[in-house]
């Protein structure tokens, strides 16, 4: 690959026609993604979304195609976290515009689940107002990732419309279960070619994501004793385990580690003992670990912290993993991918591109375990996983334009 100056650079013309085809859609576009936003995809509520983004293919002249995650085929296969929930009409979204020959070809891959906005109490207005108000646009899902989803569609909806041939394949792919899985990246990397290259949207602050740790959900399981309510002593209230439970933990967590418990569920009944207390930890672990060793740490910290508590020696907890089994994943500085967009950002942004590591993980390790170099570009916002999320209208022009100046550099 050249320098940019021996593409896209050298023609001002072009880079006039495609900024020109930006901006004739803009007001479309911000349209567009309010309405995604209006969409509310938590998990298992995907697919009204997913219709608006095949719908939008469509009617640019790309025939969508929606998958639903083959089950029978990803059991068992690296990089799949074991869930009990059906994939049924939860489809991924999936569009193709093959080159003309000769060229490299492109993911543009994102995700369109979205996390709970509860307490919605905490939101100044309704989580999925798709509000816009001095250049930002509110909502849950705004930052992560619709506004990258968004950006993506633009870039690549303006290089059509500028009519610019391509002679490599241009791969536009909305997935499910990012938040919680990546099982519906894994989906779609099962029965697709071979991609030259992936750029992941995500909300990266106008940055270069280059590494990512180890993530595991895991769940733990207290059990407690039955007796009446009214007579202290003669039961074990497994809520109460499970707390202190949850305090030892943090005694055990060790220096590259980090643990958060996101979810506590026991008891049905004030007056009635509970017998069962399940908590749900979000654990990250250094990004060379490998997800056996992490496990092995956990279940150590675990072990360790229930010797603490005499009813809990004898009552193990019940360890099992309900989500995220997520490698780390890192990409090489010197990635033809990676230089690109350093030299097309600096181009369009008039400044350096910055490369951070992100401490949470998404779904670039789908794309690295079929040997595919995949790099995360995407808006700036605030609040992601927090009330009032929001994503900067002008960095998601932005980073369409980078877009789609790359897409045309990259396949043409």
């Amino acid at each position: 690959m050249g320098k940019l100056g021996e593409g896209i650079g050298r023609s001002p013309a072009l880079k006039s026609r495609i900024d020109r085809a930006i901006d004739d859609r803009r007001a479309d576009i911000e349209a567009f993604l309010a309405t995604l936003v209006r969409a509310p995809s938590v998990l298992g509520a995907e697919r009204p979304a997913q219709l608006l983004i095949a719908r939008r293919l469509r009617a640019n002249g790309i025939r969508p195609e929606l998958r639903d995650a083959p089950v029978d085929r990803l059991r068992g296969l690296p990089g799949w976290a074991p869930v009990a929930r059906s994939y049924m009409a939860r489809p991924n979204v999936v569009g193709t515009a093959p080159g003309t020959g000769g060229g490299r070809s492109l993911v543009l891959n994102g995700h369109v689940d979205v996390v709970s906005p509860e307490p919605v109490s905490w939101w100044r207005d309704d989580p999925y107002s798709g509000r816009i108000e001095g250049g930002r646009l509110h909502g849950r899902g705004a930052w992560d990732m619709k506004g990258g989803l968004a950006a993506a569609l633009w870039a690549w909806e303006a290089v059509r419309a500028a009519e610019i041939p391509l002679r490599g394949e241009v791969r536009f792919e909305s997935v499910i279960e990012e938040e919680c899985t990546g099982n519906g990246a894994l989906a779609a990397r099962l029965d697709a070619s071979h991609a030259d290259a992936a750029i992941i949207p995500e909300c990266t602050n106008l940055e270069v994501f280059t590494e990512t740790p180890v993530v595991l959900w895991v769940e733990v399981t207290v059990r407690g004793l039955p007796a009446y309510v009214g007579r202290p002593g003669a039961y074990v209230n497994a809520i109460e385990q499970a707390v202190a439970l949850i305090g030892e933990l943090g005694a055990h967590v060790v220096d590259g580690l980090t643990l958060s418990v996101g979810t506590i569920r026991g008891g049905d009944w004030p007056s009635t003992v509970p017998l069962e207390c399940s908590f749900v930890c979000r654990v990250s672990a250094p990004r060379t670990w490998s997800v056996e060793r992490a496990r092995s740490v956990v279940e150590g910290w675990i072990t360790e912290a229930a010797a603490a508590d005499p009813w809990l020696v004898d009552h193990s907890p019940v360890i099992t993993y309900p989500g995220f089994q997520a490698e780390g994943w890192a990409i090489d500085k010197d990635e033809p991918i990676l230089r690109l967009l350093d030299q097309v950002h600096g181009a369009v942004a008039g400044a350096p591109l910055a490369h951070v590591a992100f401490p949470g993980t998404a779904d670039g390790r789908a794309f690295a375990a079929r040997g595919e170099p995949a790099v995360y570009y995407g808006p700036a916002g605030g609040n992601q996983h927090a009330p009032d999320e929001w994503v900067d209208l002008e960095s998601v022009r932005l980073v369409a334009r980078v877009l789609a100046r790359t897409i045309v550099e990259w396949c043409g």
